[in-house]
């Protein structure tokens, strides 16, 4: 064992062997700071400050700062953009907004622009802003306060609305269907995006990483005589695992119990091979029945990521367009494992799906 250990070591060391190591990559950048806000400017987060909404789309949460930068942070994802100050009003609001890709934007599943905009909104009457909320393209959640928030992803771009409210020219203290418990505010708790480890390739290349089940005995780890078909630390080094052999030696086999000739015992039997008609193999247990008819959803997205598992870390497989056609073999928290007319099957995002 000790001398596997050194010649592997020496083998390392001399370049001689390569292969992929297991890292863990590094979160994807966000702005480190912006410009001050323009006095002029309304906005509706102070500096330093955070809103956690749980919207329609689901839960998001917004960091400010410092100067017109703004964190995203929505389904496992964190991204930042540094807004620009609107020069002139656009809908009676002069707030901060980005439309457009980032400069420092890494893809987000797919999403690689943006439409954000912050600011305040002023109406005459409470059915105003309810009718104004109506008619947005977003579906909003709101507290008493008027503190307004709405989000979405829309093919390759992520919309994100906050609004701050006036009601003839003050901020509400009570507003139709507002939901106080939906939206928290706060100093800003950084909670980097979580990466998982991916295999990295001396060519650069990475693949998901599936860590190995640890062994039942740990003395067995380090026995240099593994069983026919099981490998050792260094066979698996050098890739010299020997392969199982599968067959059975005849002395092995059991003989078969004769058929019974008649009898109570022969007439019991449901069939001729005295097999059950409700009897299941192994093979047949383990493979999981699939629907006779899955349910169909269309592509909802210009170019929409194939993966191979249910997180946006794991491997694409392969990209495709608006409007393919798929069928949704099963479900994983936000996302749907589908199969394409040409027999395809990965996972995509449940909200680049439309049913």
């Amino acid at each position: 064992m000790r001398v596997c250990a050194a010649l592997a070591l020496l083998l390392l060391a001399a370049g001689c062997v390569t292969g992929p190591k297991v890292v863990t990559p590094e979160p994807p950048p966000v702005p480190e700071d912006g410009p001050p806000v323009p006095e002029d400017n309304e906005v509706v987060l102070s500096e330093g400050t955070q809103v956690v909404a749980d919207a329609p789309w689901g839960r998001i949460k917004i960091e400010a700062g410092p100067g017109l930068r703004r964190v995203y942070s929505w389904r496992g994802l964190r991204r930042g953009v540094v807004l620009e100050p609107r020069e002139e009003r656009m809908g009676g609001s002069l707030g901060i907004h980005f439309e457009g890709r980032p400069p420092v934007w890494e893809d987000a599943d797919g999403l690689t622009e943006v439409d954000l905009e912050e600011g305040q909104k002023r109406f005459e009457t409470v059915d105003d802003a309810m009718v104004w909320m109506q008619i947005r393209r977003l579906r909003y959640v709101w507290n008493n306060s008027g503190l307004v928030v709405g989000w979405k992803p829309h093919e390759d771009t992520l919309q994100v609305e906050v609004w701050q409210f006036y009601i003839d020219g003050e901020q509400p203290t009570s507003l139709p269907d507002a939901d106080d418990a939906r939206i928290t505010t706060g100093p800003v708790e950084v909670v980097p995006q979580e990466m998982k480890p991916v295999l990295e390739y001396p060519d650069g290349r990475r693949e998901p990483y599936e860590p190995e089940a640890a062994p039942a005995d740990a003395s067995k780890a380090d026995d240099d005589s593994a069983p026919a078909g099981e490998c050792n630390w260094f066979e698996r080094l050098f890739n010299q695992c020997p392969k199982a052999d599968t067959t059975e030696s005849d002395d092995s086999a059991e003989p078969a119990e004769p058929a019974a000739a008649g009898g109570a015992d022969a007439a019991e039997s449901p069939d001729a091979d005295g097999d059950d008609a409700d009897s299941t193999t192994d093979d047949d247990a383990a493979q999981p029945d699939e629907p006779e008819s899955a349910p169909r959803a269309e592509i909802d997205g210009s170019t929409v990521n194939v993966r191979s598992r249910a997180t946006t870390d794991s491997e694409v497989l392969f990209q495709v367009q608006q409007g393919d056609s798929v069928g949704i073999l099963k479900k994983e928290n936000d996302w749907s494992y589908v199969e394409f007319d040409d027999g395809r099957k990965g996972w995509v995002a449940d909200f680049l799906l439309k049913q």
